[in-house]
């Protein structure tokens, strides 16, 4: 099959990347991704042939994302380019205006690195968060791509070091993305720049984790419940998810619909359940693991609708604008136990 061009993927080794390889590969693309570590891109590349889709996959190493010119090597030749790649593992241990500046600076370098690419490069895909389109402390109410976080990048600014790992994160993501936006009204580059918001991750990545102590909080109700622990408490400020299968669907979409797609913003938001939902789930297709079984029914919605919940998000125009709807909760929820089945003692 004749190859649509490469798509550059940021974060390679990230749990979002691996499926974006995936459905870029199975689009027609050629994929190259960036990584600190070489070893750690050889691990998604091994994922990829042993799916039947790696063949088209190669490996470039950026030591340094923030540094000038980092992405000048990686963009060359690429149709499309997805900056998935984010300082997510300093945001609890860097002072927080550090955070926000590598985040800012890796998004406006791939945009420099991306302006003289050349003039096969049709688009530029950011993966923003919801994040930036709440504040914190966060108010009730149905949020979506018209919402920004206008709070925490002034509490990074005001409070230094004292703002914390949440201020720290939400105002990178916010920084970011409106730097990504900035950049596109000064500069007005001829290919498509997009930027997709996500709540939190579920569903199986293509690439174990090393150890257990990896999984990400995201999927800490299924991880808890899997081991026997009672139903937990809510999540940190909301319970809305997205399968990450569904969210590089909408980034392939995105990249295969340039026109359509530019400056646009895409919240994906797929489900509202909670962790008694979860046990509820996990009892119902997979009794014999045996989970807590809490207050069966309680606290949560029947279908799960993104909008549901007090702090909730509409993605609408997603679904609208893709015109496919997003993977059953159940189904993410179950793929998601079998996939962290291997990692019970």
């Amino acid at each position: 099959m004749h190859s649509k061009g490469t798509v550059l993927i940021t974060g390679f080794n990230g749990y979002l990347a691996g499926r974006v390889a995936e459905a870029a590969l199975r689009a027609g693309y050629n994929v190259r991704g960036a990584v600190r570590d070489l070893a750690a891109g050889a691990e998604v590349q091994k994922a990829l042939l042993e799916l039947g889709c790696g063949g088209g996959a190669e490996v470039v190493q950026v030591s340094d994302m923030t540094e000038a010119g980092a992405f000048d090597k990686a963009v060359t030749g690429c149709s499309v380019i997805i900056h998935l790649a984010s300082p997510v593992n300093e945001t609890w241990t860097l002072p927080p205006s550090e955070v926000v500046r590598m985040a800012v600076s890796s998004t406006s370098g791939i945009l420099d690195s991306a302006l003289k690419a050349g003039p096969q490069l049709k688009s530029v895909i950011y993966m923003s968060s919801a994040a930036a389109i709440f504040d914190v402390p966060t108010e009730p109410g149905v949020y979506s791509e018209k919402n920004w976080n206008t709070t925490s990048e002034e509490a990074v600014t005001k409070l230094g070091s004292e703002a914390g790992g949440l201020h720290a994160y939400c105002a990178s993501k916010t920084a970011a993305e409106r730097a990504f936006w900035r950049i596109r009204d000064e500069r007005k580059p001829t290919f498509s720049m997009t930027a997709l918001q996500a709540t939190y991750f579920i569903g199986p990545p293509l690439v174990p984790w090393k150890t257990k102590e990896k999984i990400p909080y995201s999927l800490s109700h299924v991880w808890k419940l899997l081991q026997k622990e009672d139903v937990p408490g809510p999540m940190l400020l909301y319970e809305s998810t997205i399968d990450i299968r569904d969210v590089a669907r909408v980034i392939m979409w995105s990249a295969s619909n340039p026109k359509a797609a530019d400056g646009e913003r895409y919240l994906c938001a797929s489900a509202v359940g909670g962790a008694q939902a979860v046990a509820d789930i996990l009892n119902k297709h997979m009794p014999s693991l045996g989970v807590a079984k809490g207050n069966p029914g309680q606290g949560y919605e029947t279908g799960y609708p993104s909008a549901g919940g007090t702090i909730a998000f509409s993605s609408d125009k997603t679904m609208k604008a893709t015109g496919q709807d997003w993977i059953p909760y159940e189904t993410t929820i179950t793929d998601t136990a079998k996939f962290l089945m291997q990692y019970l003692e």
